[in-house]
């Protein structure tokens, strides 16, 4: 896929408690398209915010990791300009891509 083609070259060492660059964008993509569903929901503000911490909670969940260690490697990746670049990178391309299997699968039904 994508993600594995751009982000399998790496330079430095990173602590064991941070995601790669990999599952960060799994990640990315998985809360961006959470906070995406909330807001085809038109809700008020503070019931968005309610709905999207739950549903956020479950995508967690769901890759059995802790928000602790999703926002310490976000922060991580923030301090390294470079490696957040690739990151979004990657994210922008699976997202895109998504989207073009979604359109594609459209027509054909």
């Amino acid at each position: 896929m994508v993600v594995g083609s751009i982000l399998s070259c790496g330079g430095d060492k990173k602590p064991k408690d941070i995601l790669s660059k990999g599952e960060m964008v799994q990640m990315l993509m998985d809360v961006y398209i959470t906070e995406e569903k909330v807001n085809r929901l038109a809700l008020q503000r503070d019931s968005a915010t309610k709905v999207f911490s739950a549903l956020e909670q479950k995508v967690f969940e769901h890759r059995n990791l802790s928000d602790t260690v999703f926002k310490r490697s976000l922060n991580y990746y923030t301090d390294r300009p470079v490696e957040l670049e690739a990151i979004y990178t990657a994210l922008v391309d699976s997202l895109q891509l998504r989207e073009q299997r979604a359109s594609d699968h459209s027509r054909i039904q």
